[in-house]
């Protein structure tokens, strides 16, 4: 058996769940063990919607939209703030299921008004104004940006899909973007408890480096570097072990896996998770460390000639809860 047939089983697997709808019918049966809760979630959303204007678009259709949603707004009467509880929609300008991302960020589908006491579509296009806590089916990102009367810059995108949500996003509308990743809670765990191998690590390649120090094209000397080839493989072995059995999401070895360069490249920002917009002002202005040249290795050379330069790291909001 080889591993594309073993990813080929294992994906023709989860598209079964998903389109058979199973994995749905599972989750409502029990909703306390697979959703997550938390009091402080209708605490930001009020926050943010003070501020400006807030819009849910999500694949799954609003049936099931609404048991998740009703699950996740249910704190007994009253929010962490201590407010009244109100209905989960009132949190949101704009709500649109159905959405059929990344299908959503193209041409998109045509844009229909949910009943909401049966669940099922109106007849015809929906064509008319914004309409308060209504709820609606299909469309694209055109008609968010022109619902909402916002432009591509002028929105920040959440989502936890780095192809489906924030690539396309960014790509074809200009979206700023926030991707979460609950693994980041773990990485940054890994980096606190496992400093010193990062140090190490960091010690090793300046090894390297200064017995290259003195020497040139010219020199036909060749240091000998195995035994620090050899430290280098071995701390970064040790490295890998710390983050289990499928290892880190964001680095093989000494290296960036995909994923990462495309969380730099495309994630304005990312976390753990967007709670952490609770501990800083809407005004806050995020920045990415000042970096000149991002490749591991770079040469100097002689003014004019054009350098790649790889793009800044993008800042991550910490986890400040």
């Amino acid at each position: 058996m080889s591993f594309r047939s073993m990813f080929q089983d294992v994906r023709e697997a989860m598209d079964h769940v998903h389109l058979s709808g199973c994995l749905k019918e599972k989750t409502l049966e029990n909703l306390k063990k697979y959703v997550v809760k938390d009091p402080r979630v209708p605490l930001l959303l009020s926050r943010m919607k003070e501020v400006g204007k807030v819009f849910l678009a999500t694949n799954s259709d609003y049936s099931y939209t609404d048991a998740i949603m009703s699950y996740l707004f249910d704190f007994g009467g009253k929010d962490e703030a201590g407010s009244p509880q109100r209905p989960w929609r009132s949190y949101f300008d704009l709500i649109v299921v159905d959405t059929r991302k990344p299908l959503f960020f193209a041409e998109g589908t045509v844009l229909r008004q949910v009943n909401t006491d049966t669940g099922n579509l109106r007849m015809g296009t929906y064509t008319g104004p914004l309409q308060h806590c209504a709820v609606y089916s299909g469309g694209s990102s055109d008609l968010v940006c022109d619902l909402l009367g916002v432009k591509g810059k002028d929105i920040l995108y959440v989502g936890d899909h780095i192809f489906g949500d924030i690539l396309k996003s960014k790509k074809r509308q200009g979206w700023r973007t926030f991707l979460v990743v609950p693994e980041l809670a773990r990485e940054l765990q890994v980096w606190t408890e496992k400093s010193e191998l990062f140090e190490e690590l960091r010690r090793l390649d300046l090894l390297l480096a200064e017995l290259y120090q003195d020497l040139d094209s010219s020199s036909s000397e060749r240091p000998d570097i195995s035994s620090i080839k050899h430290q280098i493989q071995k701390v970064t072995h040790e490295m890998d072990m710390c983050y289990g059995k499928m290892g880190s999401l964001f680095r093989c070895g000494s290296r960036q896996t995909l994923f990462a360069s495309q969380l730099m490249r495309y994630a304005d920002l990312y976390a753990a998770s967007f709670l952490n917009f609770l501990y800083y002002p809407f005004s806050y202005l995020f920045r990415a460390a000042p970096a000149l040249v991002g490749c591991r290795a770079a040469l100097a050379l002689p003014a004019g000639c054009p350098v790649p330069l790889r793009q800044p790291r993008r800042p991550a909001v910490a986890d400040a809860a």
